[in-house]
């Protein structure tokens, strides 16, 4: 008799393998191996000895299945292939006596299975399952390693593509990623340090290619638990450096997320240090953020408001550009740090094109955080030594700085709101002039900025200077908002942000353009006495004051900026 028949239903519903993405909490699957059964002959034809099957022959089996190879004294012996009623197929190649042969009706040695759907294994057999090394190849997935009692077990490595860019390598435990191994994720993360049931478990290594940040510390199931360092990295320009140090945090972690004591260290030297709870500052800085919640939220919706439709109960995300607004109007620039600098001390962005994009949308978590690293930098000097500096320094950011003149907004875009509304239709283009215009700043710094004395020669090259609006014109409007406006010299090099730079346009637009008047003509003193005349009065004047700009920054972007700017070519 025969030992030997398939069971189909333990391979068809495994699991092929595959990839998935970094937080993968799968098990991989394998076809399971046929096993034998006893068979009944119905038919063979071959050689035989003394009424025994002896030599080469073919045998058919009750239930389809079938063998064709070697036999000796009635039982299958040497090489052969055997063909399950299912196509399942086992071939057995002859290496020396000790391998690749069927040894009394079993698979031994080296011999390769093939499943009907082109899966395969190829490599050591014994007592019919697979045990010592080989290789199993199911769609584009590919495993190379140790086998013990048909377990991945030992060594191995799992390729998931046929671009071999996805992978494991290292041990393994019956089927499961265990013991110490290095996972690339389709994505170029990669993860190299412990495992367990096919998890991230133990102390590891994550490095996050694309956002340019790493972790080493415990984990646990997959995620960030125990103690532990992330570090964000910044973008380099210097030959030979791909990274250098951002931000970094010490400290506990907890189902993934910053929880219990630890450390913050800001790029720009401020440090943190105290309780957190779900990736939140849960000590003294998180104390005046409860003391000041409703205010902060106030002024947060504000200034997220502005320039948009006025919906009631409208909600939106503060954009770059209306952070940038309300730092101006509580006069931070006036501590010696300017706004481009601000943005480097706040970047949460590895990409150096997108430090000081204006159209970044900042949520209210992080709006509170870079208020507390803004706070840092602007105070810190002033404070005596003390065990809870950060938190000192933001309450004096919102009681000197922030509550007395925030929602006074100031400036050419946002006040009146109406002006909004005309000067949006120029504000991708004038970006990307701007950005044509800036120059890559020197090594530790990556990003690309202007000075104010880079719009001069930008007007200079447009040939926009005239009688109305001169050189001494536009540096009034570019100093008009500094500490000293008197101090030209140092104002023209200072670094600006994309919002100066536009608001200083529609400054000289609205100065270029001034000898123009609007399609309305003046409006008289009112004759009437009544309260109601008044106001519809006063309404219909200012009306006609934004229609009157409204029409000079047209002209002045349509028919004298926007064409020197394409005559140029500098887009």
């Amino acid at each position: 008799m025969l030992y030997g028949s398939p069971n189909l239903a333990s391979y068809s519903a495994a699991s092929k393998l595959t990839h998935h993405d970094d937080d993968e909490q799968h098990d991989d699957g394998l076809f399971e191996l046929p096993s034998f059964f006893v068979l009944t002959f119905q038919r063979y034809e071959g050689e035989t000895r003394d009424g025994l099957f002896h030599g080469r022959g073919t045998a058919k089996f009750k239930g389809g299945h079938s063998y064709k190879g070697m036999f000796s004294m009635g039982v299958m012996q040497g090489t052969g292939v055997f063909t399950w009623a299912d196509k399942v197929t086992y071939e057995m190649r002859y290496i020396s006596r000790q391998q690749g042969e069927f040894v009394h009706n079993m698979p031994m040695g080296q011999g390769k299975y093939i499943w009907p759907d082109g899966s395969s294994y190829e490599g050591d057999v014994c007592n019919g399952v697979r045990h010592g090394n080989g290789t199993y190849k199911s769609g584009n997935a590919t495993y190379k390693g140790q086998w013990n009692h048909s377990k991945r077990h030992g060594k191995g490595t799992v390729y998931y593509n046929q671009e071999e860019t996805s992978w494991y390598k290292g041990n393994w435990v019956l089927n499961k990623r265990e013991g110490w191994g290095i996972r690339r994720y389709p994505s170029g993360n990669i993860y190299f340090g412990e495992w367990k049931h096919n998890l991230r478990n133990g102390d590891g290594t994550m490095r996050w290619l694309n956002q340019g940040q790493v972790y080493i510390g415990n984990w646990h199931d997959g995620v960030q638990q125990g103690h532990g360092t992330h570090v964000w990295l910044m973008k380099r320009t210097e030959p030979g450096a791909e990274f250098r140090p951002s931000n970094q945090y010490t400290g506990n972690f907890f189902h993934g997320y910053r929880h219990g004591p630890g450390i913050f260290y800001y790029a720009g030297g401020a440090t943190y240090e105290g309780g957190w709870q779900d990736n939140k500052k849960h000590g003294k800085v998180r104390f005046v953020l409860l003391r000041h919640k409703t205010e902060l939220r106030s002024i947060y919706r504000f200034y997220s408001r502005l320039g948009q439709p006025q919906i009631p109960g409208g909600a939106f995300l503060l954009s770059r550009m209306q952070l940038w607004r309300l730092l101006n109007d509580c006069y931070v620039h006036h501590h010696g740090v300017s706004l481009a600098e601000l943005d480097l001390f706040i970047r949460d962005n590895p990409d150096p094109a997108e430090v000081h994009s204006p159209f970044t949308p900042i949520m209210l978590s992080r709006f509170l955080s870079c208020l507390v690293i803004v706070a840092y930098h602007i105070h810190h000097n002033d404070m005596e030594s003390s065990n809870h500096l950060l938190a000192a320094c933001f309450a004096k950011l919102l009681i000197d700085d922030i509550f007395p003149n925030a929602k006074n907004v100031k400036g050419f875009l946002f006040k009146p709101p109406e002006r909004t509304i005309v000067a949006v239709d120029f504000l991708v283009k004038c970006w990307k002039v701007y950005r044509a215009y800036c120059r890559v700043n020197k090594a530790p710094r990556d990003d690309s900025t202007m000075t104010n004395r880079h719009i001069l020669w930008l007007y200079q090259d447009l040939h926009l200077y005239d009688n109305d609006l001169t050189i001494v014109r536009v540096i009034d409007i570019i100093c008009a908002e500094t500490l000293d406006p008197s101090n030209r010299s140092a104002c023209m090099e200072h670094e600006i942000t994309f919002l100066e730079f536009f608001e200083v346009l529609l400054g000289c637009g609205e100065v270029k353009c001034q000898q123009m008047t609007g399609p309305y003509p003046k409006i008289g003193p009112s004759r009437s006495s009544s309260a109601l005349a008044r106001q519809w009065q006063q309404t219909l004047a200012q009306d006609r004051e934004v229609d009157a700009w409204s029409h000079k920054i047209h002209h002045f972007f349509k028919r004298m900026f926007f064409p020197a700017v394409d005559l140029l070519r500098l887009l």
